[in-house]
């Protein structure tokens, strides 16, 4: 995914990050500054303010880990973030960043195996490299936004709410 003259990439999943992190500095009435120190867990530990003044802007691939610890500051769900006004069935809200790690890799896997592609082809389709490809196979790395959504892309489904539905005639338990 590629930045525009702005520096902003056009990624579903940035713009409702951006969206709810935006609607919930307005709700509590908080500046900026303020609202990035939400985001520290310890002196010179959390989300900088840097990182969140670009993610505003969506000028910034965070990862899943910052989304989470987006989330766990401003108590919602890591899905909350990322689905924007979207709804999802109440399981979607309690997974954390390994399970949507392992969500996104049996997807993979699944549509590996449905299309009938070696890994080589299927990394290729998703549009990133083999080793990248692995770390999604594996459900290992910190993997970024910008992946997630262009991995939805490239499967032809919704990049902000994929990782939350259940395929066709099959339901998560609650």
């Amino acid at each position: 995914m590629l930045p525009n003259e702005a520096g902003e990439v056009n990624n579903p999943l940035r713009d409702n990050i951006a969206w709810f992190l935006e609607t919930e500095r307005r709700k509590r009435k908080l500046r900026h500054q303020h609202m990035a120190e939400l985001f520290k867990t310890s002196p010179g530990q959390g989300l900088a303010y840097r990182t969140y003044i670009r993610t505003m802007r969506k000028r910034n691939n965070v990862t899943l880990r910052t989304v989470e610890q987006m989330a766990q500051a401003l108590n919602v769900s890591i899905a909350t973030l990322l689905v924007g006004g979207a709804a999802v069935e109440p399981w979607a809200h309690k997974l954390t960043e390994t399970p949507i790690r392992a969500r996104l890799a049996a997807i993979i896997d699944s549509e590996r195996k449905r299309r009938n592609l070696v890994r080589h082809q299927m990394a290729e389709l998703l549009g990133v490299s083999e080793i990248t490809f692995t770390k999604l196979e594996r459900a290992n790395g910190n993997i970024s936004v910008d992946t997630i959504a262009a991995v939805g892309e490239a499967l032809g489904r919704d990049p902000a709410t994929f990782l939350f539905r259940e395929p066709d005639g099959q339901h998560q338990p609650a």
